[in-house]
């Protein structure tokens, strides 16, 4: 599989009128710009090629309307954004009221409406995202079926790897990674897709075959500003879908119930649901899990650890049932369920210690993270977590205070500062600290990883977490390469434990 950035993906080149592109759909566009021919569509000014149509939409962070001289230099042969916009350019300009809808239909017109032509699952919650998408595929791989993926950690569109710096990419990048996935043969694709897509719009143009929702807790509050808010933006997945699969162990999942349109699967532990997991059996190598569903129950062996991820397996299996797989090969195909970057994820340096790395970054996904390792039984529990920058405050404290509680030892430091001072940061997590003997700060990352694995001794557990699959770390304006993996294995090979296991 090739890893590629977004700005080396081939574009479609294929070429349509403006009036056919926005036929039936809102907008001004004067009579004498109906025969012009585009070559593409993209909102971002940087992929402008010569013949696109560029769409500026002013944007939660970036004003894309700052950047339509830009995109004409280049080459656009025409701009669609919103009314009032002091424009000083000589390419026709298209208006409408509404920018992010129609760039959704636009895109999805533009790109042959692929999601009418894929099976395509949708997955919203704070938790579980990316774990439940993984899992979902390799149950449709299991028969036969190659799903692509997008997400947090990028687009799998079947011959290659996307980078994004989005759960959800835009509406324009959603409909091309679609397009190539079906050039690609691939029958369906399982997209998460975050609050932030659905309040912004961006996958309007979707059709999806199902919605499936698997938790809410307490994040992005600094975008939301309230958790009703935070859930209204996430019901939206579930207004005019054909299937919704929701988790009834959450108590959102029990209000959006009332709210789900189509077939509705209600999955979780207890007997008000109708696709039923539990757990038999469970080690730090997997878990002996238990399904049941109409009547019919299978146990299986599950590779990945952890109780949450009982929860994403069961999430994954009833959302493929809903989309007309059998039972026995939805539950089956989970037994070769393989690794989720930065997910659980082991460094394995036979050494006699466990190291995970992990994306939890919410007090929910740390608590369920944390108490899923105390099942273990480790000597001692050490974490190293930090809290990002630019977001929810709110939440500091209370991520400390689950860490705090369920840890032996607690290295608190740095994840994404971005243009906050780490300290400042640190120092809003100290609050929810329980106690302070148990807790080191150490605010460069690098350094607090490493003096973790140096105190880490047999039996115990280490968890990295915050960070999960990430690459980078984000430093004011400035994003570096930094790696959990790479520095514990670093560090794990200073000690003298051997080659990758």
């Amino acid at each position: 599989m090739n890893f590629m950035t977004i700005e080396n993906v081939k574009k479609t080149r294929k070429q349509v009128s403006l009036g056919e592109l926005f036929k039936g759909i809102n907008v001004v566009i004067p009579s004498q710009f109906t025969e012009i021919r585009i070559t593409g569509i993209t909102d971002d000014s940087r992929e402008v090629q010569a013949g696109n149509l560029f769409i500026a939409v002013a944007g939660h962070n970036i004003d894309g309307r700052k950047f339509i001289s830009e995109a004409a230099s280049l080459g656009a042969a025409a701009v669609l954004t919103s009314p009032g916009t002091d424009i000083h350019t000589d390419i026709p300009i298209i208006l409408s009221d509404d920018v992010r809808t129609v760039l959704a239909l636009a895109a999805d017109r533009y790109f042959g409406q692929p999601s009418r032509k894929l099976t395509v699952a949708g997955i919203t919650g704070t938790n579980g995202k990316t774990t439940t998408a993984y899992l979902m595929a390799d149950i449709f791989s299991s028969t036969g079926k190659k799903w692509g993926k997008i997400g947090t950690i990028g687009c799998d569109i079947g011959n290659r790897f996307i980078s994004s710096g989005n759960t959800t990419p835009g509406g324009v990048n959603i409909q091309r990674y679609l397009a190539e996935m079906l050039n690609e043969n691939l029958a369906g694709c399982a997209i998460e897709v975050s609050s932030h897509a659905l309040d912004q719009g961006r996958s309007l143009g979707v059709k999806f075959a199902s919605a499936t929702f698997t938790n809410l807790s307490q994040d992005h509050l600094d975008y939301h500003k309230d958790l009703d808010s935070y859930f209204e933006a996430k019901a939206r997945l579930f207004t005019d879908v054909p299937v919704s699969v929701i988790n009834i162990d959450d108590p959102y999942g029990k209000k959006l119930v009332e709210r789900a349109s189509g077939t509705l699967i209600k999955f979780g532990i207890g007997h008000d649901a109708d696709f039923r997991y539990g757990c038999r059996e469970m080690n730090i190598h997997g878990s002996l899990l238990e399904f049941s569903y109409r009547g019919s129950k299978i146990d299986i062996e599950f590779p990945l650890p952890g109780m949450f991820n009982h929860q994403n397996a069961a999430a994954a299996a009833a959302t493929a049932v809903g989309l007309g797989l059998s039972f026995e090969k939805a539950v089956n195909g989970l037994k070769g369920a393989g690794p989720v970057p930065g997910r659980l994820q082991p460094v394995r340096m036979g050494q006699p210690f466990a190291v995970f790395v992990d994306y939890a970054h919410t007090p929910d996904a740390l608590e369920k993270l944390l108490s899923s390792l105390r099942e273990f039984k480790p000597n001692h529990l050490h974490v190293v977590f930090g809290c990002g920058g630019d977001r929810d405050r709110k939440k500091r404290p209370i991520m400390a205070r689950a860490v705090s509680t369920l840890a032996d030892y607690v290295y608190l430091t740095s994840d994404n500062p971005r243009t906050e001072d780490p300290k400042a940061i640190i120092e809003d997590a100290l609050k929810g600290i329980t106690d302070r003997k148990k807790c080191q700060v150490i605010e460069d990352r690098a350094i607090a990883i490493k003096t973790a694995i140096s105190r880490v001794s047999n039996g115990d557990i280490l968890v990295i977490a915050g960070k999960g699959h990430e690459e980078y770390q984000v430093i004011g304006t400035v994003k570096r390469y930094f790696s959990d993996v790479e520095i514990a294995k670093s560090e794990l090979r200073k000690l003298g434990y051997g080659n990758d296991a």
